[in-house]
């Protein structure tokens, strides 16, 4: 029972109807107590101590529940719910009669007076009962005193006409002199730390980024540092009203929820660059301009209004947050890297916020934790950091240890290597002076040859019917890839890509042949099936010597009619996105060019309208992302294509270009690459 009995902790007591007796819990010198529970409470009347007897013989006390607030259902009383005064009291039995005691006292929402056995020794702004003398304060105190008996009378005036919350909302402590003081001290260097860490982590994510701009995620991330640092330094304790002691109380306000406000569109800003091929740009967006709206109500409007931000915005920040959640989960099943660890350390971020919801409107008691959740969160994203560092230094010491050994080797390889060298410098000189004159030769011929594809490729001015963006990637100066853009006539274009065979000289002479009969047969073809016919009769009567075989596509826009006409011989199958839709495929209707003779294409042809997106490209572009399933490969490609309906017009080839090479773990194509991303305006 003994020891049953010691290791139950003892609970704090609380008021009931207007008397807290802790006179057996105060016997320990390093306890305090929390004036919380049941207090008298005189609604509607600010009376001074010496009245108080008077006041209870001709009126019954209510009771309120400290701490609480009186606010009212803004249904019923609009911007004025938390508009009133009203006078609390409290009798304290300590048992510690002649012993220097202490209270920490915080604010009070909006203007509080604290009389401690009928003497005033405590207060805030000013107390009344009406708006026009009302003056609202924020400024936490520890009032020292020595009781003259065992109990002490505490009474509370309180008046409200400024905030949404009017009352009591914070909790008065109660303990001996150097526990008060001691617990105040370990608070302030607990904040400080906290404010220089997470401070100091901004500024070094600022140098980070002054040093290096490719990657902005560190300026967003050390904004959201310097905006926390700040929220701890004008919330709790107050320090920001201690330094400047005659800052406005409006003004420190504002602070206080700008502070918090700024935090989710930043915070989301720099998720959304870690994370952007999960994170939908929409619900950035709406992030982005609710929070920088709520900053400009903020700064526009006075505290009688703007306080009803509060909770309609924690409740909108603590959905951005699961979504947040939510991102992070796709991006573990897509095995990203960091995300597991970020997960975790978001997690704790998370559970911290909701607990300051909570505590902020009265649901529980407990401290404020944003700031630790925070700061954990990017504790551990730098100690993740670190361990990559420690990684990169130890591969990098086994290397120097092995490439000493390496040179060792070299080095004997070397001396044998120069007695040869010596012998072959003669001939080499002479070959040298040959290939040197060759080289100079190809290398004319090949910048001729680039520039003539580049001229035959350039694309045409399409305002006002298309955008176009295009992915070229030839293996070599000059690829096998070949595409023309044509103005038929001012509301109707014509797209025409195909795959030579080849790569340097051979391909940009195959490619002139094409790009010859293409404008050969364009003016006379007035459908793309009767163009990929003429060009495969031609190929098959004039070239079959040569053994010319190709696969092309060819699609036309006609703007009177808003059609797109679309006919492909031997090529992959094509994508259009129709908006707001599934994919349309676009199959081949015949064979590569010049392998059938007589061979009548098919013709495809659809409805465009604002917004559709088509994509053009050859094998190139994907098939090394399945060697030995093709089929497989083309649906990872149209996977790639299906995630940039969000993108803008702009982003998408980047985007696709970025995604296919995290796919085949590779930075470059083995093979000629070409995607022409075409929008309707």
């Amino acid at each position: 029972m003994v020891l049953l009995s010691c290791s139950v902790t003892e609970v704090p007591p609380v008021a009931e109807k207007g008397q807290l007796i802790a006179v057996n819990y105060l016997k320990k010198s390093n306890y305090v107590i929390q004036l919380a529970g049941d207090w008298e409470y005189y609604p509607g009347l600010l009376f001074t101590p010496s009245e108080l007897p008077e006041i209870k013989s001709i009126r019954e006390p209510h009771y309120f529940k400290f701490p609480g607030i009186w606010t009212k259902s803004f249904l019923d009383k609009g911007f004025l719910a938390g508009d009133g005064y009203a006078t609390f009291h409290l009798e304290l039995n300590h048992g510690l009669k002649g012993i220097p005691l202490s209270i920490k006292v915080p604010e009070m929402e909006s203007a509080y007076s604290l009389f401690v056995d009928g003497e005033k020794l405590s207060s805030n702004g000013v107390v009344s009962a009406s708006y026009q003398t009302g003056v609202p304060e924020y400024r936490p105190q520890i009032i020292d005193f020595i009781p003259k008996e065992n109990q002490t009378n505490f009474l509370l005036q309180i008046s409200n006409y400024h905030h949404r919350k009017g009352g009591p909302a914070q909790l008065i402590t109660l303990g001996r002199t150097s526990d008060i003081h001691k617990q105040y001290e370990f608070q302030i260097l607990r904040d400080m730390l906290l404010v220089g860490s997470i401070l100091f982590m901004g500024l070094y994510h600022i140098f980070l980024y002054w040093n290096r701009k490719k990657d902005p995620f560190t300026y967003w991330f050390a904004l959201t540092c310097i905006f926390v640092a700040l929220r701890v330094f004008i919330t709790g304790n107050k320090y920001l009203v201690q330094l400047y002691p005659n800052l406005p109380w409006e003004l420190h306000l504002k602070l206080s929820y700008l502070s918090f406000f700024f935090i989710t569109p930043i915070f989301a800003r720099y998720v959304f660059l870690l994370f952007k091929p999960y994170f939908s740009r929409r619900v950035y967006e709406l992030l982005k301009y609710v929070g920088y709206a709520s900053c400009f109500i903020v700064l526009v409007t006075r505290s009688s209004f703007y306080t009803y931000l509060m909770v309609p915005f924690q409740i909108f920040t603590l959905f951005g947050a699961l979504y947040t959640l939510v991102v992070l989960i796709r991006a573990i099943r897509d095995v990203q890297a960091d995300s597991i660890i970020f997960l975790i350390s978001f997690v704790v971020f998370v559970a911290s916020f909701v607990n300051d919801i909570l505590v902020n409107n009265l649901i529980i008691n407990s401290p404020l934790t944003i700031h630790f959740g925070i700061f954990m969160m990017f504790f551990v994203q730098s100690i993740y950091i670190a361990r990559n560092f420690s990684k990169g230094f130890v591969e990098a010491e086994n290397l120097a240890i092995e490439l000493s050994e390496k040179n060792q080797t070299l080095q004997k390889v070397q001396n044998q290597i120069t007695i040869l060298n010596e012998r072959l410098e003669t001939r080499v000189k002479e070959k040298t002076i040959e290939l040197q004159s060759k080289l100079d030769q190809i290398t004319k011929d090949m910048k001729l040859a680039k520039s003539i594809i580049q001229s035959v490729t350039k694309v045409p001015e399409m305002e006002p019917y298309l955008n176009v963006d295009i992915l070229y990637k030839p293996t070599a100066d000059v690829g096998g890839d070949i595409f023309f853009v044509k103005r038929i006539q001012d509301f109707y274009y014509r797209f025409f890509l195909g795959d030579a065979t080849g790569h340097g000289l051979q391909a940009a002479l195959y490619s002139m042949m094409i790009q010859s009969e293409f404008e050969r047969v364009s003016a006379v073809a007035m459908r793309p099936n009767d163009l990929l016919f003429y060009m495969n009769q031609h190929f098959y009567d004039k070239n079959a010597d040569l053994q010319i075989y190709f696969p092309a596509l060819v699609m036309d826009f006609d703007f009177h009619q808003n059609i797109l006409r679309y006919a492909g011989g031997g090529v992959q199958n094509q994508i259009i996105m129709k908006k707001n839709s599934e994919p349309t495929i676009l199959e081949n209707t015949g064979p590569i060019i010049g392998i059938l003779e007589h061979y009548r294409y098919g013709i495809f042809e659809t409805k465009v309208e604002s917004g559709d997106r088509i994509f053009l490209f050859t094998d190139g572009l994907f098939e090394e992302l399945n060697e030995e399933d093709g089929m497989q490969a083309w649906d990872e490609l149209l996977s790639v294509i299906r995630s940039t309906n969000e993108l803008s017009f702009q982003e998408i080839i980047p985007s696709v270009q970025t995604m296919l090479f995290q796919k085949m773990n590779k930075i470059s194509w083995k093979d000629d690459s070409t995607l022409i991303v075409i929008e309707v305006v």
